[in-house]
């Protein structure tokens, strides 16, 4: 696959216009000033990592949409695309492309504010884990990829910059603020209203079916965070662990690219 020219072209674009910088300046400012303001004084290394966590988990979705949702869009409308692809580049290489090199641009601010922020905690903290907090690292890297991988599917899939945008949004809102509430949504229907307690073990597993709950679970279960969802319960079923929520990630990342450029590839340009 002949992707790299276009992950090349992105990255260094993002260079010269200054987003990566701006991002890495507001990325590291995020985590260091955040654990030290919200964060406690002292304590245990994972209570810094739950208050990363929760500075992560609404920013870096909305981040990963705002740079993917044109990524394509944009080419498309300013004619470049027909130039893109009259080069010895498939469709297929042009999107694989964008996707790594949209996600190299959140990619690498976002992995240097958190170890940057790490290394100062560290110092800070108590009990600090440097594996641990590098598997949590790797599973926000894949968080971020993930509504990036979205954003570009929408912006494949449309040709009008609102419809795009709305389209991303609304996923957002759906698999970040309001899919637990989706869930419980479709349990009560189905139980006429009278949803038991706890909820069927497949509502349990439902709950993980989304990108943010898989991103929640395998930083909860790693550091021992308390949470009200079913899925992070010690009741929850055995498909519920963090195996299945890292393959969740993994097919956010890969489902939705894949979905939008079957759209792509036959689109008239």
């Amino acid at each position: 696959m002949n992707w790299r020219p276009t992950a090349r072209k992105d990255f260094r674009d993002s260079i010269r216009s200054r987003t990566i910088w701006i991002l890495l300046v507001v990325l590291v400012g995020l985590f260091v000033l955040g654990s030290a303001v919200f964060g406690p004084d002292s304590g245990a290394f994972p209570a810094f990592v739950e208050t990363a966590f929760g500075n992560v988990y609404g920013l870096v979705p909305l981040i990963g949409i705002a740079l993917g949702y044109k990524a394509v869009l944009y080419e498309r409308e300013s004619g470049s695309l027909v130039l893109a692809l009259s080069l010895p580049q498939s469709r297929r290489d042009f999107v694989a492309g964008k996707l790594v090199g949209r996600s190299l641009v959140l990619g690498f601010p976002l992995v240097a504010g958190l170890v940057v922020a790490g290394a100062v905690a560290a110092a800070q903290y108590d009990s600090a884990a440097p594996l641990s907090y590098l598997a949590f690292v790797g599973a926000t890297v894949l968080y971020s990829v993930a509504f990036v991988s979205i954003a570009i599917a929408c912006s494949m899939s449309f040709e009008a910059d609102r419809q795009v945008l709305v389209r991303a949004i609304g996923l957002y809102v759906a698999l970040d603020r309001a899919w637990i509430w989706l869930v419980d949504t479709i349990v009560s229907v189905l139980f006429r209203f009278n949803a038991p307690s706890p909820i069927p073990d497949w509502a349990v597993a439902l709950q993980l079916a989304s990108p943010s709950e898989a991103y929640r679970h395998l930083v909860a279960v790693r550091f021992g965070f308390d949470s009200t969802q079913a899925h992070l319960a010690a009741a929850a079923p055995s498909v519920v662990n963090s195996w299945t929520a890292l393959v969740v990630l993994l097919g956010w990342i890969l489902g939705p690219v894949a979905i939008g450029y079957l759209r792509f590839r036959d689109a008239d340009l």
